[in-house]
């Protein structure tokens, strides 16, 4: 009996590669992934799929001020199950006719805001219903060409460089092959239990995520559109810092009188480690931790300010506050540079953009150098944060390494 390629993980990358090594090869897959399946693909509002806490777990990580928690899915899809559904950069050819552009009547008076001040109306994970590759794993464990197994796994068994198995909160699985999609922090913690810090160095260096800071705005108009996110405004800076401003037209699914501005730093430098402490995993995302990208959100907050006192924003919001201090744009404003840069260091927060945190222990193929046996395939192999929504970017790598995997396992 041919032993299974077990993929650790079934959310965006997990069941990309599952659909793929399906159509590939006859071997026997297993597909262990702890999380529900979701039921929420129809909902346009993304903040009320982030309220079912079945399908989110939060991870403490640690920023510029101290330990914040940080969102990740729990559940068949991932985080294209629960995401804002936006897709800032190119679409990906296999999934044309997936995605949509909002339309006119779609838009909240918020985001018409941004719209106005120069922003786009952006490409959405939605055609009727969110884009989510869990809904094809869900048919392959229906036809029974994969087997789900809802269980977590603890650690990967392994000899003389060579995997022989997975361990899970239930059993062994044993295998020879064994495929990482459980995310850029899930996927270097799985590889740090199983003691491969041994075989390889360098895991858990160099994870990237966006940076970001957030306006909120009192709203005086009603109108939220069918979407909490459809706009979003391209920052670019003379240093060569990218940007991206994001409108969303609610604060929180319970909260739709306070809308919400935020304004990332899409092409980072910095970079922050994952390592194995005496009190468990340790997840430091390194945020603004170069100067280059500490005075590249400078010139990003400094441009938002300038957008929020004009018209177009003056218009929809009674008042507009940075961050959680409270503090009036007018006032921010009036920082010098040394005042605006230590209120960003209070207020810099991590996006659910996290990547990279392996791209420097695995070969262009995802294998794990040291190690034979196991692929990773999810944004840990990445080797920067992408200068967009990462789902796409995910989804290409995720695709074309399990094409590779499958063409050997054929």
């Amino acid at each position: 009996m041919e032993l299974p390629v077990v993929i650790v993980g079934g959310g965006t990358a997990g069941s990309t590669v599952a659909l793929q090594l399906s159509a590939q090869t006859t071997r026997p897959i297993i597909v262990c992934e702890p999380g529900d399946v979701s039921l929420w693909d129809d909902e346009p509002r993304f903040f009320n799929v982030l309220q079912n806490q079945n399908l989110v777990r939060r991870e403490a990580v640690n920023i510029p001020r101290g330990s914040v928690p940080y969102l990740q899915a729990h559940a068949i899809g991932g985080g294209s199950a629960i995401n804002g559904m936006l897709l800032t950069g190119d679409q990906p050819a296999y999934v044309d006719g997936l995605t949509s552009v909002p339309q006119e009547h779609q838009i909240g008076d918020i985001s018409r805001a941004l719209l106005t001040s120069g922003g786009r109306a952006c490409q959405l994970w939605w055609n009727n219903g969110r884009w989510n590759p869990g809904r094809a794993l869900v048919h392959l464990i229906e036809e029974g060409r994969v087997d789900w197994r809802r269980i977590a796994v603890t650690q990967i068994a392994h000899t003389d460089g060579q995997v022989t198995g997975v361990e899970t909160e239930e059993e062994f699985i044993k295998t020879d092959c064994v495929v990482l999609t459980a995310g850029a922090i899930a996927s270097p913690r799985l590889l740090l239990r199983s003691g491969l810090n041994q075989e390889t160095s360098q895991i858990g260096l160099g994870v990237q995520d966006h940076p970001t800071v957030s306006f909120s705005l009192e709203r005086t108009t009603a109108n939220l559109g069918v979407f909490d996110a459809a706009v979003v405004y391209d920052m670019k800076m003379p240093s060569g810092a990218i940007g991206l401003m994001v409108a969303y037209e609610r604060q929180s699914a319970d909260d739709d009188s306070t809308a919400l501005m935020s304004v990332m730093l899409m092409n980072p430098d910095s970079r922050g480690t994952i390592t194995m402490t005496e009190d468990g995993l340790s997840v430091n995302l390194g945020l603004l931790s170069t100067q280059r990208d500490r005075d590249a959100m400078r010139d990003l907050v400094r441009a938002s300010l300038a957008l929020f006192g004009a018209a177009p924003f003056q218009d929809v919001s009674r008042r507009i506050i940075g961050g959680t201090s409270g503090a009036p744009v007018a006032v921010i404003g009036g920082y010098s540079d040394q005042e605006i840069d230590s209120w960003i260091h209070e207020e810099v927060t991590p996006v659910s953009h996290v990547s990279s945190s392996l791209s420097r222990c695995v070969d262009d193929r995802g294998r794990v150098r040291g190690l034979n046996g196991v692929v990773v395939a999810d944004a840990s192999v990445l080797p920067h944060v992408p200068h967009e929504t990462p789902a796409a970017a995910v989804t290409i790598e995720a695709r074309r390494i399990g094409q590779l995997l499958g063409e050997e396992l054929a």
